[in-house]
């Protein structure tokens, strides 16, 4: 028997009325936007139901009588404290809608508590420091300010980060309160900072004998003595990476305890090695180049001075060559940018009636931080050589030169905004520097902007100018010639300059390029381009510039864009189309 009314009462559950349960409910909020708006929505908790179909009725009930506390709670934030909820006596107003319920709450906000006093006291050693000076004048909330939490806490945010750059890293409020009086519609800010003593940095050590403690300590950006910062350690942190010495940078600084009266700070550097050797195997392509491929080795430390030696080897179907290098940096000068480099190269090229072979040797001091660079070295040039199929000669040259790169971007890969401009000089003197004389220069650079979202408006430009009496004493390597997928689009590489009698281009004195592209992102990776390149390599001064337009398709990876272009050479009448295909960063 009990087991048949057990059935019985299960039974009965199941065929109750389905208005013993709630539809989704409608939540509308009325009177205020904006933030306020959003943050009602985001504190009732009937809002956050509202998808719930199995909610009771009850509890729909219960949930709606919470509100009138609920928005009230959500607009003090905000300086409203005599906020009220007018319809249904103030309690908002749920009904049945159609298949559902909805609850509406007609709100009227009232007028904001203003600020009617700010009062920031400092006690401690640091009460004279000059960066805890005036305080208040800085402050986001001042006499007749809107009361607003967010403004309040950003403003404290603000105060402790002043007095920790400062040098009081134990700095703490003593007392901080709002006193808002509701009634009158007012608020009172009182801030009681108590600084704490001044903390100074100590020695920084390190267990590590990766580097020379010598050489290590050359990337400390401060001595001891001066005020602590954290500012300071995260920028060595930083430059103790970008070294490539380390797969791991931890700086402990060694903080006093509250109770403790120790101002000095001593820094403790853990450092792991990275791996010394650092391998490289690439395939591809260019129409440059043609296909190639290309190993590479480089030891990111081989001694515990930091030096780096490297060695490349690249193949390609119009040219090969083999480089060698060793970088020295300098601690004399600033560790984490400043080099000796040596290097030397060995390679051999063709392109339409020109071959050359060519060996270098060279050495540099070269500055290299992000936003500039610059050097200056000395290169010695052994080049044998055949131009337009006929002529056969070799040189040497040995060529002072130096160079200087300014670049602004947030991103040099993948660019929104940003320009690089540049230039460089060499030169060289017979018979004592050479078996030529010569003075060459070459300025250029190239800007990106996005004036819209999805577009990109990219512009470069370069000249070059060599001075000397025959440009026909000069190698090809060091000559100028346009043409290819960095210079004039919709011709072959290097096959736009002065040609000789029997039409062959055999290289010029001067150049002039420009470009102009108009870039438009599709959807994910994808973009499409247009563009408009003129230039050429001349040896009078009224140049036939030649002029190429084409269109493109760009996939933006990681490190950088992988670029299919198809160009028209315009200038040389008809309708010809060649490839380009090319790949690197924007800047």
């Amino acid at each position: 028997m009990a087991a048949f009314f057990r059935h019985l009462w299960l039974l009965s559950i199941l065929l109750l009325p389905s208005a013993a349960f709630a539809a989704p409910v409608t939540v509308i909020v009325r009177g205020v936007d904006g933030d306020l708006h959003k943050n009602i929505l985001a504190s009732l908790s009937i809002a956050q139901q509202q998808e719930a179909a199995q909610l009771s009725t009850g509890q729909l009930r219960r949930l709606h009588k919470k509100a009138p506390e609920q928005i009230a709670a959500a607009l003090r934030p905000f300086g409203y404290y005599a906020a009220e909820v007018n319809n249904n006596k103030g309690h908002g107003l749920l009904e049945k809608h159609g298949q559902g319920w909805q609850a509406v709450y007609e709100i009227e906000a009232g007028p904001p508590v203003r600020v009617d006093s700010v009062r920031i006291e400092i006690s401690g050693p640091g009460k004279a420091h000059e960066a805890l000076k005036n305080l208040q004048a800085g402050f986001p909330l001042q006499p007749g300010s809107q009361l607003n939490d967010a403004a309040y806490e950003k403003g404290k945010k603000s105060i402790l980060a002043k007095a920790f750059a400062a040098g009081y890293i134990l700095a703490k409020f003593s007392e901080s309160r709002v006193e808002v009086r509701a009634k009158a519609g007012t608020a009172a800010v009182l801030l009681r900072l108590e600084t704490g003593p001044l903390h100074i940095f100590g020695e920084t050590s390190s267990s590590s004998l990766i580097l020379k403690p010598e050489l290590l300590q050359r990337y400390v950006p401060y001595q001891p003595g001066e005020v602590y910062s954290v500012n300071a350690l995260n920028r060595l942190q930083s430059d103790l990476y970008a070294t490539g010495y380390f797969s791991q940078v931890t700086v402990e600084p060694k903080l006093p305890a509250a109770d403790e009266t120790r101002e000095e700070v001593p820094v403790e550097l853990h450092l792991s090695p990275a791996p010394k050797n650092r391998y490289s195997f690439g395939l591809g392509y260019g129409t440059d180049t043609g296909a190639r491929g290309n190993v590479g080795w480089k030891n990111r430390m081989i001694n515990r001075l930091g030096h780096k030696p490297s060695f490349n080897i690249q193949l390609a179907e119009k040219g090969s060559k083999a480089a060698g290098g060793y970088e020295i940096p300098l601690p004399l000068l600033d560790l984490r940018y400043d080099t000796l480099s040596f290097d030397t190269l060995y390679s051999e090229e063709s392109w339409e009636d020109t071959e050359i072979s060519q060996h270098t040797l060279g050495a540099a001091l070269k500055h290299s931080s992000p936003n500039y660079q610059f050097g200056a070295g000395l290169e010695y040039l052994h080049e044998s050589y055949t131009v337009g199929g006929r002529e056969e000669d070799s040189t040497w040259l040995l060529m002072p030169n130096a160079f200087l790169t300014l670049i602004f971007a947030e991103n040099r890969v993948n660019t929104e905004h940003g320009i690089r401009v540049g230039g460089s000089v060499r030169a060289a003197q017979a018979p004592y520097l050479g078996s030529t004389s010569f003075v060459q220069f070459r300025v250029g650079g190239k800007a990106v902007f996005s004036p819209l979202d999805k577009w990109r408006l990219i512009g470069r430009g370069s000249f070059g100018a060599t001075m000397m009496d025959s440009i026909n004493e000069l190698p090809p390597s060091l000559r100028f010639y346009a043409g290819g997928d960095q210079s004039v689009r919709g011709y072959a590489y290097k096959s736009l300059g002065p040609q000789d009698n029997s039409g062959r281009v055999v290289g010029g004195q001067y150049l002039t390029e420009g470009s102009i592209e108009l870039e438009r992102k599709l959807s994910g990776i994808w973009s499409a381009a247009v563009f408009y390149d003129i230039g050429n390599a001349y040896d009078n001064i009224d140049a036939d510039l030649q002029q190429g337009i084409g269109i493109g398709a760009r996939m933006t990876l990681p490190f950088g864009q992988i670029r299919l272009d198809l160009a028209d050479p315009v200038s040389e009448g008809g309708f010809s189309i060649r490839l380009h295909i090319t790949l690197g960063a924007d800047l």
